[in-house]
Order: structure tokens, then sequence, then C-alpha cells
């Protein structure tokens, strides 16, 4: 007896056209891994900037330049004091201020305290708004911050609300000079610290700026 055996027909289109698919959610698949993957390194940064794998701008400086920038600082911000000139110097640390930079007036120079005080002297064109530091040079003058929306005393004017602002925004530190006392702040992360004594300024400022590892190196 003769068994007739059912013939099995095989469209090869169609087996294309399955593996085809496939194909495309495989690599759809590894695609979303990808981007969680990248997703992941961008808000594991300080404050959800979206920066991937940066560098902060304040490691590529050497703990001696670290020291010098806080010392040419001191230099100018102790004599503005002295005048009752008001300042507001921003410190770019590892949070680009690029949109900030683009605002103000380009100088791109050397700090020199004496470039400083002529900058915030009041009869200055770029004595308002603020000077941004980046990587030990003045990158720029006369640009403006975002005010921070806290509740600060009335003693604070419009240079201390910017430098709060940026602050709360970025890891910058800022150093104001009130133009009504003389008195010198620091903000940093929100807060505000108030410089009692103009002659640990350069060790106050060195503090801010310097790593961890650093500060315990000058422990040592």
């Amino acid at each position: 007896m003769n068994t007739i055996l059912p013939i099995l027909v095989v469209d090869n289109n169609y087996i294309a056209k399955e593996v085809a698919i496939l194909a495309g959610i495989a690599i759809a698949l590894e695609l979303i891994i990808l981007l969680l993957v990248v997703f992941l390194v961008i808000f594991k940064n300080k404050k959800g900037w979206w920066i991937i794998n940066r560098k902060s701008h304040m490691t590529v400086l050497g703990s001696s330049e670290k020291r010098m920038l806080s010392s040419l600082l001191s230099e100018a911000i102790i004599k503005l004091s002295e005048e009752k000139t008001g300042a507001l110097i921003t410190i770019e640390r590892s949070m680009p201020l690029n949109q900030y930079v683009d605002l103000g007036i380009k100088i791109d120079s050397e700090v020199s305290p004496q470039l400083l005080q002529s900058i915030f002297y009041k009869e200055s064109p770029l004595h308002d708004g603020a000077v941004i530091i980046r990587l030990g040079r003045i990158e720029c003058a006369s640009t403006y911050f975002p005010l921070t929306n806290k509740k600060i005393s009335s003693q604070y004017g419009s240079r201390h609300r910017a430098a709060l602002g940026i602050s709360e925004l970025t890891d910058s530190v800022s150093i104001v000079v009130s133009e009504t006392t003389g008195a010198v702040s620091i903000a940093r992360d929100g807060k505000f610290l108030q410089v009692e004594n103009l002659n640990n300024l350069v060790r106050t400022l060195f503090d801010e700026l310097a790593s961890s590892k650093e500060m315990a190196n000058q422990l040592q």
C-alpha cells in the first residue's frame, strides 16, 4: 500500500521577509539599549547637565595655578573692597558657562588685578554685569546671570542675587564686592559665605577652588 506524504512548499520570499523583520527588531532593540545607556550616563552627571565625560576646568589647572589665581583675584578684590567698587567675578568649574560667555564682551586675557580694577571702575562701560574666569583667564566681562528667586536680606543688591542665581544653576564660584559697604561674599551651591577677614582671602578662595585631595595636601 502506497502512502501519500504531504508536500511542504517553501516560499523563499516569505522566509526572507520574516528574517528581515527579525533583523530589524534586533537592530531596534540594540538602539534602544544604547539610548538607555547614554541616557543614564548623561543624568549621572551633576545637576543633569547634558555633558558626557567632560573634565572639570578646575581639574585642568594644577594646585600651584589655582593658588596663583587665588592670589591675583584676592589682590584685585581687596583693592575693590577698599574703594567700595561693586564687582562680580565668577569662576567657571566643571559646568560650562558658554551661554553667559556669549552674552558678555569677549576679553580672553590673563588675570590681572589692574585689569579687573579697570573693568569694574564705575565709569567703565564694562562695569555692569559679571566677569567670567575660565581656565585661569578672564574670558569675558559685562555678562548677566539669572537672579535667584530666594528671599535674601535687603542689604544684598542685584550682583548678589545674580551670584546666588548662577550658583544655584551651576557649580561655579562667584565673588561679590558690595558697592555700598565694600563687604566681600562668595556664592557657591546656592549659599553665601561672608569673608570676614580679607587677609585670609587667598586661602579662602583656594579652598573653594581646590579639590579635596589638594586641600588635604595643604594641611600636611
